[in-house]
């Protein structure tokens, strides 16, 4: 890097503190989110057994795949699990992105710019976002695709991001099969025996994506296991 690189590197970090703790000054539900953000021990989430451990399973769709070169979420679903249980409570907010959805996006998941402008924006959604993931442990498939979208708005907003335990279904599935490579929702609900429903909308991935892991976790691990064992399930294939 540069010394003009480095500089403005500097200078970025520098406005970004500032603006964080101009934030943070000026609205306390932000501050309480920074401070629990920051304050969380993923080790401890860890320790828990499965049985008593809350999971939250998550799925967004989005303007592309390019989460730091522009794209957006336009939908997001969250589901909780206590234990390998779902619990009903759910949280499901259409998002709207501050910029045009492709045409290509909307052949996939359906939702055009009309569906989305009475939307809240991301921004708005992200406080109540973290209230529902909270302590628990992130789920889903190619989960870090999600939580990459999510965390360039934690941190645009406040410096910080995720540091919940995450776990996603696909790295489960090669772990339960034995297999190796790469494999779609479509493929492991097959392998799983789930049936999905409204394929490509955040609530009906998010639904296949809770079924998936309930199967694979209890494939993998017994409920007085702790949740640090489901984890390291993904070790194998240099995730962790």
């Amino acid at each position: 890097m540069g010394e003009t690189s480095r500089w403005l590197s500097t200078v970025g970090r520098r406005l970004l503190n500032r603006n964080k703790h101009l934030r943070l000054d000026h609205d306390p539900r932000l501050r309480e989110l920074y401070e629990r953000c920051t304050g969380l021990d993923p080790k401890r989430i860890e320790s828990q057994p499965i049985s008593e451990a809350r999971f939250v399973v998550i799925d967004t769709e989005t303007t592309g795949f390019g989460a730091y070169a522009g794209d957006e979420v336009v939908s997001i679903c969250m589901l909780e699990l206590q234990g390998l249980e779902y619990t009903g409570q759910n949280f499901n907010s259409l998002v709207n992105p501050g910029r045009t959805i492709p045409d290509s996006s909307t052949r996939i998941h359906g939702l055009s710019d009309s569906d989305v402008a009475e939307a809240p924006d991301i921004e708005n959604l992200i406080p109540d976002i973290c209230e529902f993931i909270g302590e628990g442990v992130v789920v889903g498939h190619h989960v870090n695709f999600d939580l990459r979208f999510l965390n360039k708005t934690l941190y645009r907003l406040l410096g910080c991001k995720f540091r919940n335990p995450w776990v996603d279904t696909m790295l489960l599935f090669l772990s339960s099969s034995g297999r190796m490579g790469h494999y779609t929702l479509e493929e492991v609900a097959r392998v799983s025996g789930v049936n999905i429903k409204d394929r490509h909308t955040a609530q009906g991935d998010a639904l296949a994506a809770l079924e998936i892991f309930a199967v694979l976790a209890a494939q993998l691990v017994g409920p007085n296991q702790p949740v640090s064992k489901l984890v390291k399930q993904q070790s194998q294939f240099g995730y962790l």
